[in-house]
């Protein structure tokens, strides 16, 4: 699985979270959404919290390019 980090990074801000708040709401640490913002894969569970915490479904971040399957 691939990542856009710069997607996910305005996915956040689009809901006015900081990396900190967004790792608070999804369970994980804030490395992890540091990470997926600077288009490092973590484990495809971690992914799907971070997602989850957005408020967004697996095929809404396919259609919106955040992840892809390459």
């Amino acid at each position: 699985m691939k990542i856009d980090g710069e997607a996910f990074r305005q996915a956040r801000m689009k809901k006015l979270l900081s990396p900190l708040n967004l790792a608070s709401e999804a369970g994980v640490s804030p490395n992890i959404v540091k990470n997926i913002e600077k288009g490092k894969t973590p484990r495809l569970d971690l992914i799907r919290k971070v997602i989850f915490a957005l408020d967004m479904t697996i095929e809404e971040a396919l259609e919106k390019k955040m992840i892809s399957h390459s």
